[in-house]
């Protein structure tokens, strides 16, 4: 396990796990044994104060807070999300309603002392998913969340919201033991409501407590002074009643809430300037010295969204990149109504004017406010809404319901129709369908009917249900008209899909991790969970039956069968990898179902398991490239990967210090597949232009993940994974930490002291990726690494990458490292700043000079020309005058292209000598003169065909008249 520098880890203390009863007497009854560490960051574990006896304590957090892709400078971060802004799939803010329950939002920081706070369930054990019904005292609830004390829960209301209910109180569960105290906050700075000590012989006690105005609504649950034990208290049937606030006439949009909010750098403001990471720490608005009382400030990458309930025609502001950033920032801005872009700005940077938009609204429910970083990065990008505001009708009168719906059903789909409505104001029609007359209903006419009928290409052999609805010029809707019919089934059939939430590395293989038992694992991240999505592609009804499995995995938690999926509809099924032996596991999923062409499809599992985190425990290269299902050789004939970091190919691995994009109108996208280094450290990959070392960010892991299989992005649930794409034309360079791709920007001393009989210096290798079938998959690489010195066991961090290619090699033979002007194309010197070059004697003169200014005839390049190799000495006989190239390379065939310029002679016979390649004369009595037509002129030779086999591209040039000289060596792969 090749270890960067490692940092203090405290394990937990003690070693017997403490006993919980749940007393639940028609549930439970029995004992569980607790004890698995949490698999938070040592930095979120909240310290109890009275832990279980044994110092056995499961502290859990979670946060809301995205990393953004490119932080700034250190790796510092506020990104701030408002209410539902990180949940996906959840409908806007209810207002005007107390049907906001708060398990139904997304919190933005949460603690809990054993344990994941555990939504609409009890708090039950250590593992997430894992409670009971909510119970209080005999009365059980649906909603709400499940705790342990000492616990915290916090959500961005962003002043919307005036009232907070909840029935609390000890959950049954723990019989009549417990004892905790709740209380609400506004944030930190005001308690407004403690509900005293509360044991588990009470009564669910309803609260009321009045939260208008409160920014952050923050709900703790403290022991009640004796301890943490059995304190699993519930917050049943949480929710906030948020009032109604329609927007009428012209509406600063500064003075409506929001219904979700992100931004990267702190809170958004209001009628300021983004400031910092605190709230209300920005100054006046201002855009190319003009100041605006009203406003958002935010900062790149930002989303605000506002429900206009379809009541406005025109959103205008003065957008722009505040002041407070200078000359510096560039950043987009977008409109976007109902997820369709209304507007998009040009770039706009820290030196231009506030630019006026005004964008049209009509009919448009959801506004959404975008800005987006300029295309370099998100430093600065400091960005204005500068009195920003939409104009709304008065009008709240709504149409008349369409009469007359009917529906009728045809082999292509079914038919709708409905009497025209005559109101002078009516502006169209929506239709809307649903599998069940219950809803939920989705729109199928995003853009207004104008005519009453339409034609739905709906699913067959099920029924469906229709509401249409009318709409006015001022956006009201009016009641809808309802109707249902089901299309025959013409022959359809269900088609199973299945996919790897996952994405790697196959649709049907899903790849696990874990460390230790079940009942104590380590603290660290792993991954033991992965989602399958089953999907019917197909147009008809597909029943799933059963998901047998096989080896050590369960299905968490088990659905229930048969489930019937309409076609277009999904199940997501959680697969766990529950081990506690074998290092190497392998099992099936089985989906039974009555798609005939596959009624029994197979899904591939394999899992890692290691009995301690690091201590030489960790999986090898080998056995995770045969874990994600990769068919490459890593060693060929080599009994084992580990040279010292010798530049050399193995197997079939490529040896390409630089890389280009295969396809230049795709981006290079890489997924990390492990990381196996000092836990809990973070490890980055990063890209640079070859011609430079400056370095971007391409992802960073989570630090607790620094010991698993598929490490989550840093900052997210989702394993890492991430794209880029440098100019087109580059060629670039991968950096993972310290480690460059190109090994002589590496440091060698302990490679040498290790044993490496130079060059030296690899310690990111590459090989073309093979799948289960060993067929190569197109400009896809299995990337390994080390760190120097260490073990060279190359697991520190493990990648797919894919839309790459090798570069050319390219060498300026007696010169220093230059780029073409005229291409971008970088030469590297033949003498790399480790004191290694791939010529022999090393003693060869490097003449010519860099500096001089002759024109070189026949090229653009002459830079290439001025410098050249080829004395070896004046006492050196004339039968000894040659000078050979050694230059690694993984064996194959290659167009190799010599440079060559005679700076010296002019006139032919003066300088002539043998060119051979791979041991064959290729290019006998070479005249530079007599071929390129005169001294000072360039001459391109290209050997066609050259065949390696040895792992080294061998040139010699050999003498028969003064020296051989040569000015560049171009491999083209």
């Amino acid at each position: 396990m090749g270890k960067r520098a490692a940092q203090p880890v405290t394990a937990p203390s003690g070693a017997n796990p403490q006993i919980k009863i749940r007393t639940r007497a028609a549930l439970m009854g029995l004992a569980l044994t607790l004890a698995a560490c949490s698999q938070n960051t040592t930095e979120t574990q909240a310290v109890q104060d009275d832990p279980y006896a044994g110092g056995q304590s499961y502290p859990w957090s979670d946060r809301l807070d995205p990393v953004t892709g490119d932080p700034y400078a250190g790796g510092q971060t506020y990104p701030w999300t408002g209410v539902r802004a990180a949940a996906p799939g959840l409908t806007a803010l209810a207002q005007g309603s107390n049907d906001n329950f708060l398990s139904d939002l997304s919190w933005t920081s949460a603690t809990n002392a054993w344990g994941p706070i555990e939504k609409d369930r009890s708090n039950g054990d250590k593992a997430a998913g894992d409670g009971l019904p909510i119970t209080i005292g005999g009365q059980v609830f649906a909603k709400g969340l499940g705790i342990h004390a000492a616990s915290e829960v916090s959500y961005a209301l962003g002043g919307m919201c005036n009232t907070f209910t909840a029935q609390i109180g000890m959950d049954e569960e723990v019989g009549d033991r417990g004892t905790v105290v709740f209380q609400v906050w506004n944030g930190t700075a005001a308690k407004l409501y403690d509900s005293g000590i509360v044991r588990g012989i009470d009564a669910a006690r309803p609260i009321s407590v009045n939260v208008a105005g409160v920014q952050n609504l923050r709900l703790v649950v403290t022991n009640g002074g004796d301890g943490i034990s059995f304190d699993h208290a519930d917050w049943a049937e949480a929710k906030v009643s948020c009032p109604a606030q329609q927007p009428s006439g012209e509406n600063q949009l500064s003075d409506l809430p929001w219904t979700s909010a992100t931004n990267a750098w702190g809170p958004v403001e209001r009628d300021q300037s983004n400031g910092e990471k605190l709230l209300n720490d920005g100054r006046p608005l201002t855009i190319g010295e003009q100041v605006f009382a009203k406003g958002f400030g935010v900062h790149a990458n930002a989303t605000l969204t506002f429900g206009l309930a379809a009541r406005c025609n025109v959103f205008t502001a003065q957008v722009g990149v505040d002041d407070e950033v200078v000359e510096k920032g560039s950043v987009a801005f977008q409109v976007f109504g109902d997820g369709v872009k209304l507007y998009e700005s040009p770039v706009r940077r820290g030196t231009d004017a506030a630019l006026p938009i005004s964008v049209p609204v009509s009919g448009v429910r959801d506004l959404r406010l975008v800005v987006t970083n300029g295309g370099d990065t998100i430093s600065f990008d400091h960005a204005d809404w500068a009195d920003a505001k939409v104009s709304c009708t008065e009008d709240t009168s709504p149409p008349v319901t369409p009469k007359a719906l009917s529906a009728a059903p045809a082999p292509d789909g079914i038919a709708l129709n409905w009497a025209d409505n005559t109101e002078p104001d009516l502006a169209g029609y929506r239709v809307y369908r649903s599998p069940s007359a219950n809803g939920p209903y989705g729109l199928l006419t995003p853009q207004l009917l104008t005519t009453s009928a339409y034609s739905d290409p709906a699913p067959e052999g099920v029924q469906s249900y229709y509401q249409v609805v009318s709409v006015d010029t001022a956006g009201n809707t009016s009641l809808p008209a309802t109707t249902n019919a089901t299309r025959p089934n013409s022959g359809g059939s269900p088609v199973l899909t299945i996919e790897n939430l996952d994405s790697v590395p196959f649709f049907d293989r899903l790849v696990f991790s874990r460390i230790g038992s079940l009942t104590a694992p380590p603290s660290n991240g792993v991954h033991d969970r992965v989602t399958l999505r089953i999907r019917n592609t197909g147009t008809s009804l597909l029943r799933v039956s059963d998901l047998p499995i096989s080896g050590p995995w369960v299905l968490d938690p088990a659905p229930a069968f048969p489930a019937d999926l309409v076609p277009g509809s999904s199940i997501d099924v959680r697969v766990r990898f529950v081990a506690e032996a074998t290092r190497y596991n392998t099992g099936t999923l089985t989906v039974v179902s009555n798609d005939t062409s596959k009624p029994n499809q197979a899904v591939q599992l394999v899992g890692l398991w290691q009995s301690v985190s690091e201590g030489g425990q960790e999986p090898n290269p080998f056995q995770i490239r045969d874990a994600f299902g990769y068919t490459l050789s890593l060693v060929g004939s080599e009994p084992t990967l580990d040279q010292k970091g010798l530049v050399r190919a193995q197997g079939d691995e490529v040896l390409s210090a630089y890389w280009q994009r295969a396809d230049e109108s795709l981006p290079v996208t890489v997924s990390q597949l492990a990381a196996y280094h000092t836990q809990p450290n973070t490890s980055t990959l990063f890209w640079h232009d070859k011609s430079n070392s400056t370095s971007n960010t391409v992802l960073t892991h989570t630090a607790i993940d620094g010991q698993t299989v598929l490490p989550r992005l840093n900052g997210s649930l989702a394993p890492g994974s991430a794209s880029f794409s440098p100019p087109a034309g580059a060629t670039f360079g991968l950096r993972m930490d310290g480690e460059w791709s190109d090994p002589r920007r590496n440091g060698q001393t302990a490679d040498r002291s290790a044993g490496c009989q130079r060059p030296c210096g690899q310690h990111i290798r590459f090989w073309p990726a093979k799948d289960r079938a060993g067929v190569l998959l197109p400009n896809t690489y299995f990337v390994i690494m080390d760190y120097a010195g260490i073990n060279y066991d190359y697991n520190d961090s493990v990648y797919i990458v894919t839309n790459l290619k090798p570069a050319p090699v390219l060498l300026n033979v007696g010169g220093a490292t230059f780029t073409d002007p005229q291409t971008g194309n970088v030469w590297l010197s033949d003498q790399d700043q480790n004191g290694d070059a791939p010529f022999l004697p090393s003693t060869a003169i490097n003449e010519g000079s860099a500096s001089s200014t002759y024109d070189i005839a026949a090229t653009n390049n002459d830079l290439l020309y001025r410098t050249y190799r080829g004395n070896v000495g004046g006492a050196t006989p004339q039968e000894s005058r040659q000078i050979s190239f050694n230059i690694p390379v993984n064996n194959g065939t290659y167009l190799v292209k010599l440079h060559f310029a005679d700076l010296t002679w002019t006139t032919p016979g003066k300088r002539i000598f043998d060119v051979s390649a791979e041991g064959v004369v290729r290019v006998p009595n070479l005249d530079i003169v007599a071929q390129s037509g005169g001294g000072k002129t360039a001459l391109v030779v290209p050997l066609e065909g050259v065949q390696v086999t040895d792992g080294k591209l061998t040139l010699n040039l050999k003498a028969s008249v003064d020296f051989p000289a040569i000015s560049g060596i171009e491999i083209v792969r």
